[in-house]
C-alpha cells in the first residue's frame, strides 16, 4: 500500500529533478553562448591598417608573403580578401590624366570627360588576378573573356587595379609582363 507521505515524497523529489534539469539547460545554453563568443573572437584576425604590399616592376618576377594588412575586402564581394599588387605609374600609362594613388594602389581618370581606354596585361601566376575597374565603390572583372585586354568606357574618377584573391599560406609569386593603359579611339582595331 502507498501512503500518502511517500507520493508526496515521490512528487517533491520529480519536481526537485525538473528545476534541476531546467536549471542545467540554462547553464549548458550559457555555457555554449559564451563558447561561441570566445571561439569567434579567437578567430577575428588582428588586423591594423591596411599597408600596400611593395611596388613591383613589370616583366619580373616578384613574390611577396603577405601580412594580415596587405588585404582588403571588397566591398562587394563575399569570396575573401585580396592584396592589390603596387605598380610604378610610368611602367603601365604615360597619361598626364591618369592617376595613380599609393595608397590604394589604383589608377584613376580624370581627363574631363567619357573616353575611351585600352587596358592590356600579360601576366604569369599560380594564382587568380583579375583586372578590375571601378565606380562609386562597385568594382567589375575585365579579364574573364580570355582575352588580354579590355576597352573601358571611363567616366573621371573611374578606376583600374590589378588584385589576387587571398593565396593559401599568404605567399605569391607573379609576373606581370605587360600591364598598360593607354587611350583608345573607336573604329582603331579595324
Amino acid at each position: 500500500m502507498i501512503s500518502f507521505h511517500s507520493v508526496r515524497e515521490n512528487r517533491v523529489e520529480t519536481f526537485t529533478n525538473l528545476i534541476c534539469k531546467y536549471i542545467m539547460n540554462k547553464i549548458l545554453i550559457i555555457f555554449s553562448c559564451v563558447m561561441m563568443l570566445v571561439i569567434n573572437a579567437c578567430d577575428e584576425e588582428e588586423v591594423g591598417e591596411y599597408t600596400p604590399i611593395p611596388k613591383l616592376h613589370i616583366g619580373e618576377p616578384f613574390g611577396y608573403q603577405c601580412e594580415l594588412n596587405n588585404y582588403i575586402q571588397l566591398d562587394y564581394d563575399s569570396l575573401g580578401k585580396v592584396v592589390v599588387l603596387n605598380f610604378y605609374k610610368e611602367e603601365v600609362t604615360s597619361l598626364d590624366y591618369v592617376e595613380y594613388d599609393e595608397q590604394s594602389c589604383t589608377f584613376s581618370f580624370h581627363k574631363g570627360k567619357t573616353s575611351f581606354y585600352r587596358i592590356s596585361w600579360d601576366y604569369t601566376s599560380a594564382e587568380p588576378v583579375f583586372i578590375l575597374y571601378g565606380q562609386n565603390g562597385m568594382w567589375y572583372k575585365m579579364n574573364g573573356t580570355g582575352k588580354k585586354e579590355y576597352i573601358l568606357e571611363a567616366n573621371d574618377g573611374m578606376a583600374v587595379r590589378m588584385v589576387i584573391y587571398r593565396p593559401k599560406d599568404d605567399w605569391f609569386e607573379i609576373t606581370v609582363n605587360k600591364f598598360c593603359i593607354e587611350e583608345y579611339e573607336k573604329g582603331e582595331d579595324g
